[in-house]
């Protein structure tokens, strides 16, 4: 009796696994990207990047106002000697407005916090007077001191060099003069991690390699 008992619930559940099996088999298979939505790398090309740029420039020129307005830099309660302080609560704003804009990574975001820091160590060890405080004296993101004259020549960027890399891309931007971007993928998203000064040899170069593909 219990040798057919088992041999009936060996035959039930046959049928149930056999009915899984069979039930499975008639649904479609799920796509990798339906399990890992949100985290799918984007397509990444010259003109994606191209694309990511313009949106940059875009941000750029209606945040510059505000950013330029912050007073990254007093002498409150030292008129006395004349020299200057970084105020920290200036430079958190100005933080603040990058992190919103959702173009920057965490990385570029923390540099510029180490750079406010480093500025104001030089100029606390700074004794003389000076025009303008150690480490201000050009706009912070284009690096340039006629960032006015930047934005009008937005439109007429010409990209150049354009390089993937480990996690992402760089490009470079040439307006009146010519920076190179840095690109990482963070999660879906393509984000500005570097932002430096081409040189003109240097730019020369790299447009010689494309011309010789060497």
């Amino acid at each position: 009796m219990k040798r057919e008992l088992c041999l009936v619930l060996s035959g039930i559940a046959l049928t149930i696994s056999m009915y899984g099996l069979t039930g499975c088999s008639q649904q479609e298979t799920p796509s990798a990207k339906a399990y890992f939505k949100g985290t799918v790398s984007p397509e990444l090309n010259q003109q994606v990047l191209e694309g990511r740029v313009r949106e940059f420039f875009d941000w750029y020129t209606t945040n510059v106002d505000s950013l330029v307005n912050i007073q990254l830099v007093d002498n409150s309660g030292v008129e006395d000697t004349g020299l200057y302080k970084v105020n920290f609560d200036s430079t958190r704003a100005y933080l603040d407005i990058l992190s919103a804009s959702g173009l920057f990574t965490h990385n570029y975001i923390d540099d510029k916090d180490a750079y406010f820091r480093l500025c104001d160590s030089k100029i606390r060890e700074d004794s003389v007077r000076t025009a303008t405080p150690y480490g201000f004296d050009a706009d912070l993101i284009l690096l340039s001191q006629e960032y006015e004259e930047d934005i009008t020549n937005f439109d007429e960027a010409v990209f150049s060099n354009y390089t993937e890399t480990e996690n992402g891309a760089s490009i470079d931007v040439t307006i009146v003069y010519t920076l190179r971007i840095d690109f990482i993928i963070q999660a879906d998203r393509l984000l500005i991690d570097k932002i430096d000064v081409v040189m003109p040899d240097e730019h020369d170069a790299g447009t010689a390699s494309e011309v010789t593909g060497h």
